[in-house]
């Protein structure tokens, strides 16, 4: 029998028994899916802009991934990662490792980014603890930042905004200022960012005691929180030397940068990044299963096995054959397709397009972005670069209008003072075309367009 819920075009709360994140808004019920675009009950077809939150990658309606995970399924689903390996694991990590930044040769299997971040810090923490330096437990993180919405990961988020719900749940970190061009306040940003950013770090480091600290995370490209900022050239590396330099670990956050957003399937590897710790999501499995992916050095599994003789770490879908099986399915179809040099490609071209058409519109601050990965910055006044007032709600409104136009993007809040600041990200599904690219770039200006003339 058919609920009443599912013969509903929308559904908004109180209708059914969902939980659903926003109280106040109208649910359009999905049907289904296909390339970058999804459809709703009632016909309607949705440009998906963002790819959901940059996860899905090789497109919605996809039969050649669907198909892999469907005989995965009908081999087996789930074994505990304490009892089992299967050839979906084995094959997921040799092939992520064959191709990570050098060093990183050993990978673990989660299901969501969040989850991917704890098991990170948590592996940096414990390797200091073998080692005899139970004193280094503090990680820096950068501000602004996102690293994900368990609590540790979301104390390592430098978004302020968050504590006024959750701020006596989260621990105290250590933040530095992330490379922001359009807010950096240098007169060059490519010139002078990194020697600016490395100094406030190196403060940072010596004031805290660098010995008393475990790790330093970062995104090679920030995500939503800085809208898809790049750093300066030179950036990573003089961070990495300055890190070796007091002995602090590094923890590359490619949950939603990396397989092959900006154009190179390892972001870290396109900004010469080469952390100790690296963790991946979303695109990783193109939404068609839970997944994301932890990968260590063998020389430090190697002093844990000396050690206390493993990680100790599980969760209850660690290392799945369901999750891995869509992580080897979406690999094959990269191969197949050619799917990252496609999305340098197209991304390029995207860049472009954002730029030219969106600069010249008067409340668009910035455009920033590498690759299929792009922030465009709403400001009141461009020359001063004020922002709206939060109140006034100037990205929830767009996103709307969006919405009612058939393009879906992502927002983010108070990235300019953590109160005000509005932005939306840019990242289609990495199968996207140009003439696909243009219908995006013309429903975001007439969007933008819109929305000045309802101030």
């Amino acid at each position: 029998m058919r609920s009443e819920v599912e013969t509903r075009p929308t559904v908004r709360y109180p209708d059914g028994h969902v939980l659903l994140r926003q109280l106040n808004r109208d649910f359009p019920v999905a049907s289904h899916g296909e390339g970058v675009y999804l459809f709703d009950t009632r016909g309607r077809r949705y440009l998906d802009g963002s790819a959901g939150a940059l996860v899905a990658s090789v497109g919605h309606g996809n039969r050649e991934v669907a198909d892999r995970i469907h005989e995965q399924l009908l081999r087996v689903a789930y074994v505990n990662g304490n009892h089992f390996t299967s050839d979906a694991t084995e094959t997921l990590a040799a092939r992520l490792c064959a191709d990570a930044p050098g060093g990183l040769s050993r990978a673990a299997f989660l299901g969501s980014g969040s989850e991917a971040t704890e098991a990170a810090v948590k592996f940096v923490r414990q390797l200091w603890v073998e080692r005899g330096q139970p004193q280094r437990a503090k990680v820096i993180t950068r501000v602004p930042s996102y690293h994900g919405n368990t609590l540790y990961a979301l104390s390592l988020s430098g978004r302020p905004h968050y504590k006024k719900f959750f701020g006596p749940m989260l621990s105290e970190v250590v933040t530095t200022a992330a490379p922001y061009p359009y807010r950096s306040g240098l007169e060059d940003y490519e010139r002078d960012g990194t020697a600016h950013y490395l100094r406030l770090l190196e403060e940072t480091l010596l004031r805290e005691g660098p010995e008393t600290i475990a790790a330093f995370i970062a995104e090679p490209v920030i995500g939503s929180s800085a809208g898809a900022s790049v750093p300066p050239p030179g950036y990573f590396e003089q961070v990495g030397a300055l890190c070796r330099k007091y002995g602090i670990l590094t923890i590359a956050d490619e949950v939603m940068c990396g397989c092959g957003r900006t154009g190179r399937f390892f972001a870290s590897e396109q900004f010469h990044f080469t952390p100790d710790v690296l963790v991946l999501g979303k695109g990783l499995s193109g939404g068609y299963a839970p997944l994301s992916a932890v990968l260590v050095r063998q020389e430090h599994l190697e002093e844990m096995r000396q050690g206390s003789g493993g990680f100790m770490h599980a969760q209850t879908y660690l290392q799945a054959p369901c999750m891995t099986a869509a992580g080897v399915a979406v690999l094959d179809y990269y191969e197949k397709h050619g799917l990252v040099a496609h999305a340098a490609r197209v991304g390029a071209y995207l860049q472009r397009r954002l730029r030219e058409a969106l600069l010249p519109l008067p409340h668009v601050g910035a455009v920033q972005g590498v690759g299929l990965m792009a922030g465009v910055e709403l400001v009141e006044d461009k020359e001063s670069k004020r922002p709206f007032a939060r109140s006034r709600k100037v990205v929830d409104r767009l996103l709307a209008l969006l919405f009612e136009d058939g393009l879906i993007l992502w927002p983010n809040t108070g990235h300019a003072n953590g109160t005000d600041g509005d932005l939306v990200m840019v990242g289609p599904p990495l199968v996207i075309t140009e003439a696909e690219a243009d219908e995006l770039v013309e429903k975001l200006v007439a969007g933008i367009t819109r929305l000045g003339e309802r101030p």
